[in-house]
């Protein structure tokens, strides 16, 4: 119970479905794929959200 709670928190990768790797500073927060599949990157001054899929 507690495991597919703790899923919806949790983003994957949308190809390999691994945790993705997180990391930020004070322009932009980052979201990666461990293996290069996805990258997800969010500038919230200017509420823009970029999506890299390879």
């Amino acid at each position: 119970m507690l495991r597919s709670f703790k899923k919806l928190f949790i983003d994957n990768c949308p190809e390999c479905n691994h945790a993705l790797n997180y990391s930020s500073n004070h322009l932009f927060y980052t979201k990666s794929c461990p293996n290069g599949h996805f990258t997800e990157e969010t500038y919230h001054h200017l509420g823009v959200r970029i999506i890299y899929k390879n």
